[in-house]
């Protein structure tokens, strides 16, 4: 049994700072065109759409260094957090400006809060991070991104009851199968085993198969936006993960009727419960 981690030990990592410079380069972008199948109208040029930076800026952690969950535990603003799982949590990002490809960009970033909770897995610990992302001298993107760190998972977890659909107004489904599993693991440069390793994520982590990434699902919402509303501008995006989608099934995204420039969509599990919600304020720009 895990007992819960000694958070004031870890407030100073609260201090640190990390700097990342790095060139916008076109290859990963169009990489991703690739991996999700878009249309020759919606492969993205001069220009990255919303959440596409997460394509640079990666962690390097050397192979010999990460953890037997394939994550970078050793990473410059990752506190020392001994619990066995790591789980993308949601996001909040401001786009202030377009950042243009092929030009040099910078990213800023710190632990904003570290939080310890109890729930049925025993402790957890929730990390934020914040980035700021810069070029030409002015701010871009600020992002807030959520971690939870989880102890491991109880054997079994039967399959949860089906519930009523949210109501919506249009849905769209996207393809997901292995070979895009490892292309967007490969493009953010996303080394944890659930996403690949069948074996561990089912006899480790307890899950029923390989699991979709938060950050992948966040990205097909973004995309199913900018696929209804191609003239709309996005200006804020805040993302909330409730459940994990698994490989083998369509990623099933559903909107409702945008109220007062505010735009809510959702993943749907195969019960029908939203898998993870999202919330995009957009405007004529």
């Amino acid at each position: 049994m895990n007992t819960a981690p000694d958070l004031d030990a870890l407030r100073p990592w609260l201090d640190r700072q990390e700097r990342v410079e790095e060139t916008l380069s076109p290859v990963p972008m169009a990489a991703l065109a690739a991996t999700l199948s878009l249309t020759e109208a919606m492969r993205p040029r001069d220009t990255l759409p919303p959440l596409w930076h997460w394509l640079h800026f990666l962690d390097r952690t050397p192979s010999d260094r990460l953890a037997d969950d394939g994550s970078p535990r050793s990473r410059a603003l990752l506190p020392p957090i001994p619990l066995e799982q790591v789980m993308w949590a949601g996001s909040e990002l401001e786009f202030v400006r377009p950042l243009a490809v092929s030009r040099p960009a910078s990213r800023v970033s710190r632990i904003l809060d570290m939080t310890g909770k109890t729930g049925s897995r025993g402790p957890m610990v929730f990390v934020t991070h914040e980035h700021r992302i810069e070029q030409d001298g002015e701010t871009a993107v600020i992002e807030r991104n959520r971690a939870v760190f989880l102890g491991p998972a109880a054997p079994g977890g039967g399959a949860p009851a089906a519930v009523a659909e949210p109501p919506h107004a249009r849905r769209h489904a996207w393809a997901m199968n292995e070979a895009i599993l490892f292309r967007y693991s490969a493009l953010t440069f996303n080394t944890h085993r659930i996403h690949y390793d069948l074996a561990y994520a089912t006899q480790v982590g307890g899950y029923p198969g390989l699991v979709v990434h938060g950050p992948l699902q966040a990205t097909l919402l973004a995309e199913t936006f900018r696929m209804w509303h191609p003239a709309l501008r996005v200006r804020r995006i805040a993302f909330r993960a409730r459940a994990p989608l698994y490989c083998g099934a369509p990623v099933t995204v559903c909107g409702a009727a945008p109220a007062d420039g505010r735009h809510a969509l959702w993943t749907l599990t195969p019960s029908g419960a939203p898998a993870m919600e999202c919330e995009i304020t957009a405007d004529a720009g």
